[in-house]
């Protein structure tokens, strides 16, 4: 539990800092650091090697909740949130934590099943693994392009997100102990995937989202 929450506070301080990075810098802080893929990851692999599930929950949860507040408390810290006001940023703090909670419970939840449940049931954990790392990036390339922007790095960025996330819940569904069943993992991940796309939408146009 105490590398989940170092994890967390390192991945809260890079966060920070792709906010004031600039350049080249300032774009791969903010893919490896900010972004739903990147949170995603390191909560699901935080819960990748751990036996017992409440455990395996716990992990993320820990990681995510560290990485929120200390983005957050380096933000009250350095005194940037007076750019925006105290009570915009404590509320988008409470915003993020609820959904640190509630999406690492839910990686941490279905990184157990997808290593110890039988097949079916793994397949279909997997699956909506690949929708909750991939969904933010899914949701980035639809926006762009249904509003016409083809802007090349935020199209990218999208791009790369929703291919990663699609290729770390695959890995680990395949390196997964016991029988596999591929057909009903591409079903629930074609299923979540559009489901979850739909979610981050709603997730980044509640205001608080955007600080």
């Amino acid at each position: 539990m105490l590398l989940a929450v170092v994890l967390g506070v390192a991945l809260g301080v890079a966060s920070f800092s792709a906010d004031l990075a600039g350049g080249a810098t300032g774009v791969i802080l903010q893919f490896v650091a900010s972004t739903g893929f990147a949170w995603g990851c390191l909560a699901f692999a935080a819960a990748a090697p751990v036996r017992s599930r409440p455990r395996a929950v716990a992990a993320p949860v820990a990681l995510l909740c560290s990485a929120t507040w200390c983005y957050y408390g380096l933000n009250l810290a350095t005194g940037r949130w007076r750019a925006y006001g105290l009570e915009p940023v404590l509320t988008a703090a409470a915003y993020w934590t609820v959904l640190s909670v509630a999406g690492g419970a839910a990686l941490g939840a279905l990184a157990h099943v997808v290593r110890t449940a039988r097949a079916p049931w793994a397949a279909a954990a997997a699956g909506l693994v690949c929708g909750l790392l991939s969904g933010a990036g899914i949701d980035i390339v639809l926006t762009l392009l249904a509003v016409g922007d083809h802007g090349r790095q935020r199209l990218l960025e999208g791009l790369l997100q929703a291919v990663l996330g699609a290729a770390v819940a695959t890995w680990a569904f395949g390196r997964r102990p016991g029988p596999r069943s591929w057909p009903r993992y591409a079903a629930a991940a074609a299923v979540a995937c559009t489901v979850a796309a739909a979610a981050w939408g709603a997730v980044e146009s509640v205001p608080v989202a955007g600080f």
